[in-house]
């Protein structure tokens, strides 16, 4: 018997894609008018390079997600072979307040609403501080945190999806066990991996049609749907 039901936040409840183009977009601009020898082409790779270094450090348990966002900037302007600057910490600044003020919930999340029968939760991955850009900010921003009853971020439990941990965890302070939880999430590797190795209920949210093909049984969700008011099929 379902008795949970627990969901991603980045490209799940929120379009969170959407919102880092555009902060990046903007961002990138204020740099230039800084640094106005610096290219795009050059900005655009370099940034690309930080931040699959810190990500490869951030995945290996080096870091933080919190100090891969202090970081980013710092390492950028050493990529670019640029002296540090003041700067660094205004250009933080402002992408983290571009992000957070473009994000927005999709429109199924009304869905949330409906399932007063069960215990509702986010499981994340992202740092959980006061930051601006932090999960547990955004959870705040987008008023979800008056529709949950419980939030598990990574940067709370230093567990990380897809490790069945973080799920146990979450499944334990909704007092319930892992087989009578569901979560949905858009990303195969993180989510749906996850989750099945937690022996939850995995469901994929697939808005787009752009599902991979399983390569193995870790990978294949229970189910599939294309908006969150399907939630219901699964229950």
């Amino acid at each position: 018997m379902i008795k949970a039901v627990f969901f991603d936040l980045d490209g799940t409840l929120c379009d969170s894609d959407i919102a880092w183009h555009i902060a990046v977009k903007d961002t990138f601009q204020l740099f230039r008018k800084h640094e106005t020898n610096v290219s795009e082409e050059s900005l655009a790779n370099a940034w690309e390079t930080v931040h699959q270094k810190l990500f490869q450090q951030l995945d290996a348990g080096k870091c933080s997600m919190a100090e891969v966002r202090d970081l980013r900037f710092q390492c950028l302007f050493e990529e670019l072979n640029l002296p540090q600057s003041q700067i660094t910490e205004e250009l933080n600044e402002f992408l983290s307040n571009r992000y957070i003020t473009s994000l927005c919930l999709y429109e199924d999340v009304a869905v949330l609403e409906k399932l007063h029968a069960y215990h509702v939760g986010i499981i994340t991955n992202g740092a959980h501080d006061e930051h601006t850009d932090s999960q547990f900010t955004k959870v705040r921003h987008l008023g979800l945190n008056e529709h949950i009853q419980s939030l598990t971020i990574s940067g709370e439990i230093g567990i990380r999806k897809p490790n069945f941990e973080i799920f146990k965890v979450a499944c334990e302070r909704g007092n319930v066990l892992l087989e009578e939880a569901v979560f949905v999430g858009d990303s195969i590797q993180n989510d749906i991996i996850g989750a099945n190795r937690a022996r939850m209920t995995s469901v994929l949210i697939d808005r787009k049609s752009e599902m991979m093909i399983p390569k193995d049984a870790d990978e294949q969700p229970d189910y599939s749907i294309s908006n969150l008011y399907d939630v219901f099929t699964c229950l």
